[in-house]
């Protein structure tokens, strides 16, 4: 008999549990061409890239709606120590408007080499980027080998670099990248 309660007892609570997060809207993604001054105070943009096989420089970016940038270096960069930096909220706007232009709440979540569609090379790095405004979170994997990922996001992780101006700690890495690379066609 203690048992059957406890059973009762515990769907019951799961159900509470279940019902209280059903009520809970995830709010609409604000529209990122017209943020309040407010809203753009709020926003973290994270940019993460990681090694490869080879000389691929490897280092965390963090823009932050207040105009703070935080760097950590890893590997194959000119500076490895943290370092911070300010810029202004012009730039934090040109930013956002880039994600805007890319529809960046849109785009999906994973291009990593496991589920890429298409052709695939081996032996890259991988760009991580996150926006993070008002609740919301969007994540992107970006396997540097998959052929199927939207031109977008280069053009996203390449403005995040250069609004922190990312190259004053990583030195110039145009150079760099992986020491050879196999492709293949994956359906």
């Amino acid at each position: 008999m203690t048992f059957r309660w406890l059973g009762t007892a515990m769907v019951a609570g799961l159900s509470f549990l279940f019902a209280g997060s059903a009520l809970r809207q995830v709010e609409k993604p604000p529209d990122l061409v017209s943020l309040s001054d407010e809203d753009l105070k709020t926003i973290v943009i994270q940019l993460e890239r990681t090694p490869c096989y080879g000389t691929c420089p490897a280092y965390t970016l963090t823009i932050h709606g207040d105009g703070r940038i935080e760097y950590s270096g890893k590997s194959h960069v000119r500076d490895t120590a943290a370092h911070e930096a300010r810029i202004e909220e012009d730039k934090i706007r040109q930013l956002v408007s880039e994600f805007a232009k890319a529809k960046f709440w849109e785009i999906d979540e994973d291009y990593s080499e496991t589920k890429c569609k298409g052709r695939v090379c081996t032996d890259f790095p991988t760009a991580i980027t996150e926006l993070k405004i008002k609740g919301n979170i969007h994540s992107v994997k970006h396997y540097y080998g998959c052929g199927s990922a939207p031109k977008s996001l280069f053009q996203i992780e390449s403005a995040i670099d250069k609004t922190a101006n990312s190259e004053q700690w990583t030195g110039d890495v145009s150079k760099a990248g992986p020491y050879g690379t196999t492709c293949f066609a994956r359906s």
